[in-house]
């Protein structure tokens, strides 16, 4: 083989690697998207758990790491909804970094920019000035 076929399998190779090595990043993220919602499921069916048990000055069986603790009610449902919390900016943050990771995939790829793939929610503020020129 000559100096420029194996320059170009080399070139080949690479970019093999680096599309490989991208796509492997958007599955992980999906896969972490996916483990995250199902913990964030998880807290929110305790959460529901506890408000259709409601007591006045009860307590909870509640589990932290391999131990379990009786906590107030009330403190535990503070608990969960921070866990709550917590899960859904993680998944937002994972979101962003997918959007990141399939731009950088598609770029590898020579496919074009996905329109509309970058637009972000419209704020409460937005929302309420279109709610006010709306009426």
């Amino acid at each position: 083989m000559d100096e420029q076929g194996d320059l170009n399998t080399r070139k080949t190779l690479q970019f093999l690697r680096d599309t490989e090595a991208a796509a492997q990043d958007v599955l992980i993220s999906k896969q972490d998207i996916i483990a995250l919602d199902h913990r964030r499921q998880k807290v929110r069916e305790a959460l529901w758990a506890l408000k259709k048990d409601e007591k006045a000055d009860s307590k909870t069986w509640i589990s932290v790491g391999s131990i379990f603790v009786k906590t107030k009610t009330d403190k535990t449902k503070k608990l969960l909804q921070r866990d709550m919390k917590q899960f859904d900016e993680e998944i937002n943050e994972t979101h962003l970094k997918l959007k990141d990771q399939v731009r950088i995939l598609r770029d590898l790829e020579g496919h074009p920019d996905l329109r509309g793939f970058d637009l972000k929610p419209i704020t409460k503020e937005a929302q309420a000035i279109v709610n006010a020129f709306s009426n």
